[in-house]
């Protein structure tokens, strides 16, 4: 019934499905921020130690994306004092798109792309935007998936102002 090149083909994408599940697990609060150099990233990654970090994953195709950097933006100039940073990571594949979305809408904070998905694979946002929230500590606090306005704004000033007041 089936041909031998049909099992073999179906056989390997079982393995490769088995090894998608099984590889790619989605950070959880607690887990640590990335090894940036173990990625391949355009851009500069900020000082990030000992300061409450925000991981925006967004990409040059997503409205709400791009929706969310004036607000965003506002929060890292409101709270850079205090030890705030938001490092924007964008999973365009052409360094093309990217430069163009950030010559058109500016976000107002350290963006970087990553060139060969290996950090959105390890973040694995489940929407576009999602947002990763960590403590001084460097650990996963908090996961946002999307962007709704004011609601998220709100949202993210009240986790992350307590989490300003810690101290290492």
């Amino acid at each position: 019934m089936w041909s031998a090149k049909l099992k073999s083909i179906l056989t390997v994408i079982a393995v490769a499905l088995a090894l998608m599940v099984t590889a790619a697990r989605a950070l959880e609060p607690g887990d640590p921020l990335p090894d940036w150099a173990s990625f391949e990233l355009e851009g500069e990654v900020p000082n990030l130690d000992g300061k409450v970090v925000m991981i925006d994953v967004w990409a040059s195709w997503c409205a709400p994306c791009k929706a969310s950097f004036p607000a965003y933006g506002e929060l890292q100039q409101e709270w850079a004092e205090q030890g705030f940073v938001i490092l924007g990571v964008s999973v365009d594949r052409k360094s093309k798109d990217y430069a163009r979305s950030l010559k058109q809408t500016p976000p107002g904070f350290a963006t970087v792309r990553d060139v060969t998905q290996k950090l959105a694979a390890k973040l694995s946002p489940p929407a576009m935007p999602t947002s990763y929230i960590f403590g001084r500590d460097g650990k996963l606090r908090k996961v946002h998936k999307g962007y709704r306005g004011d609601r998220t704004v709100e949202l993210l000033r009240s986790e992350i102002e307590p989490l300003l007041a810690e101290t290492r």
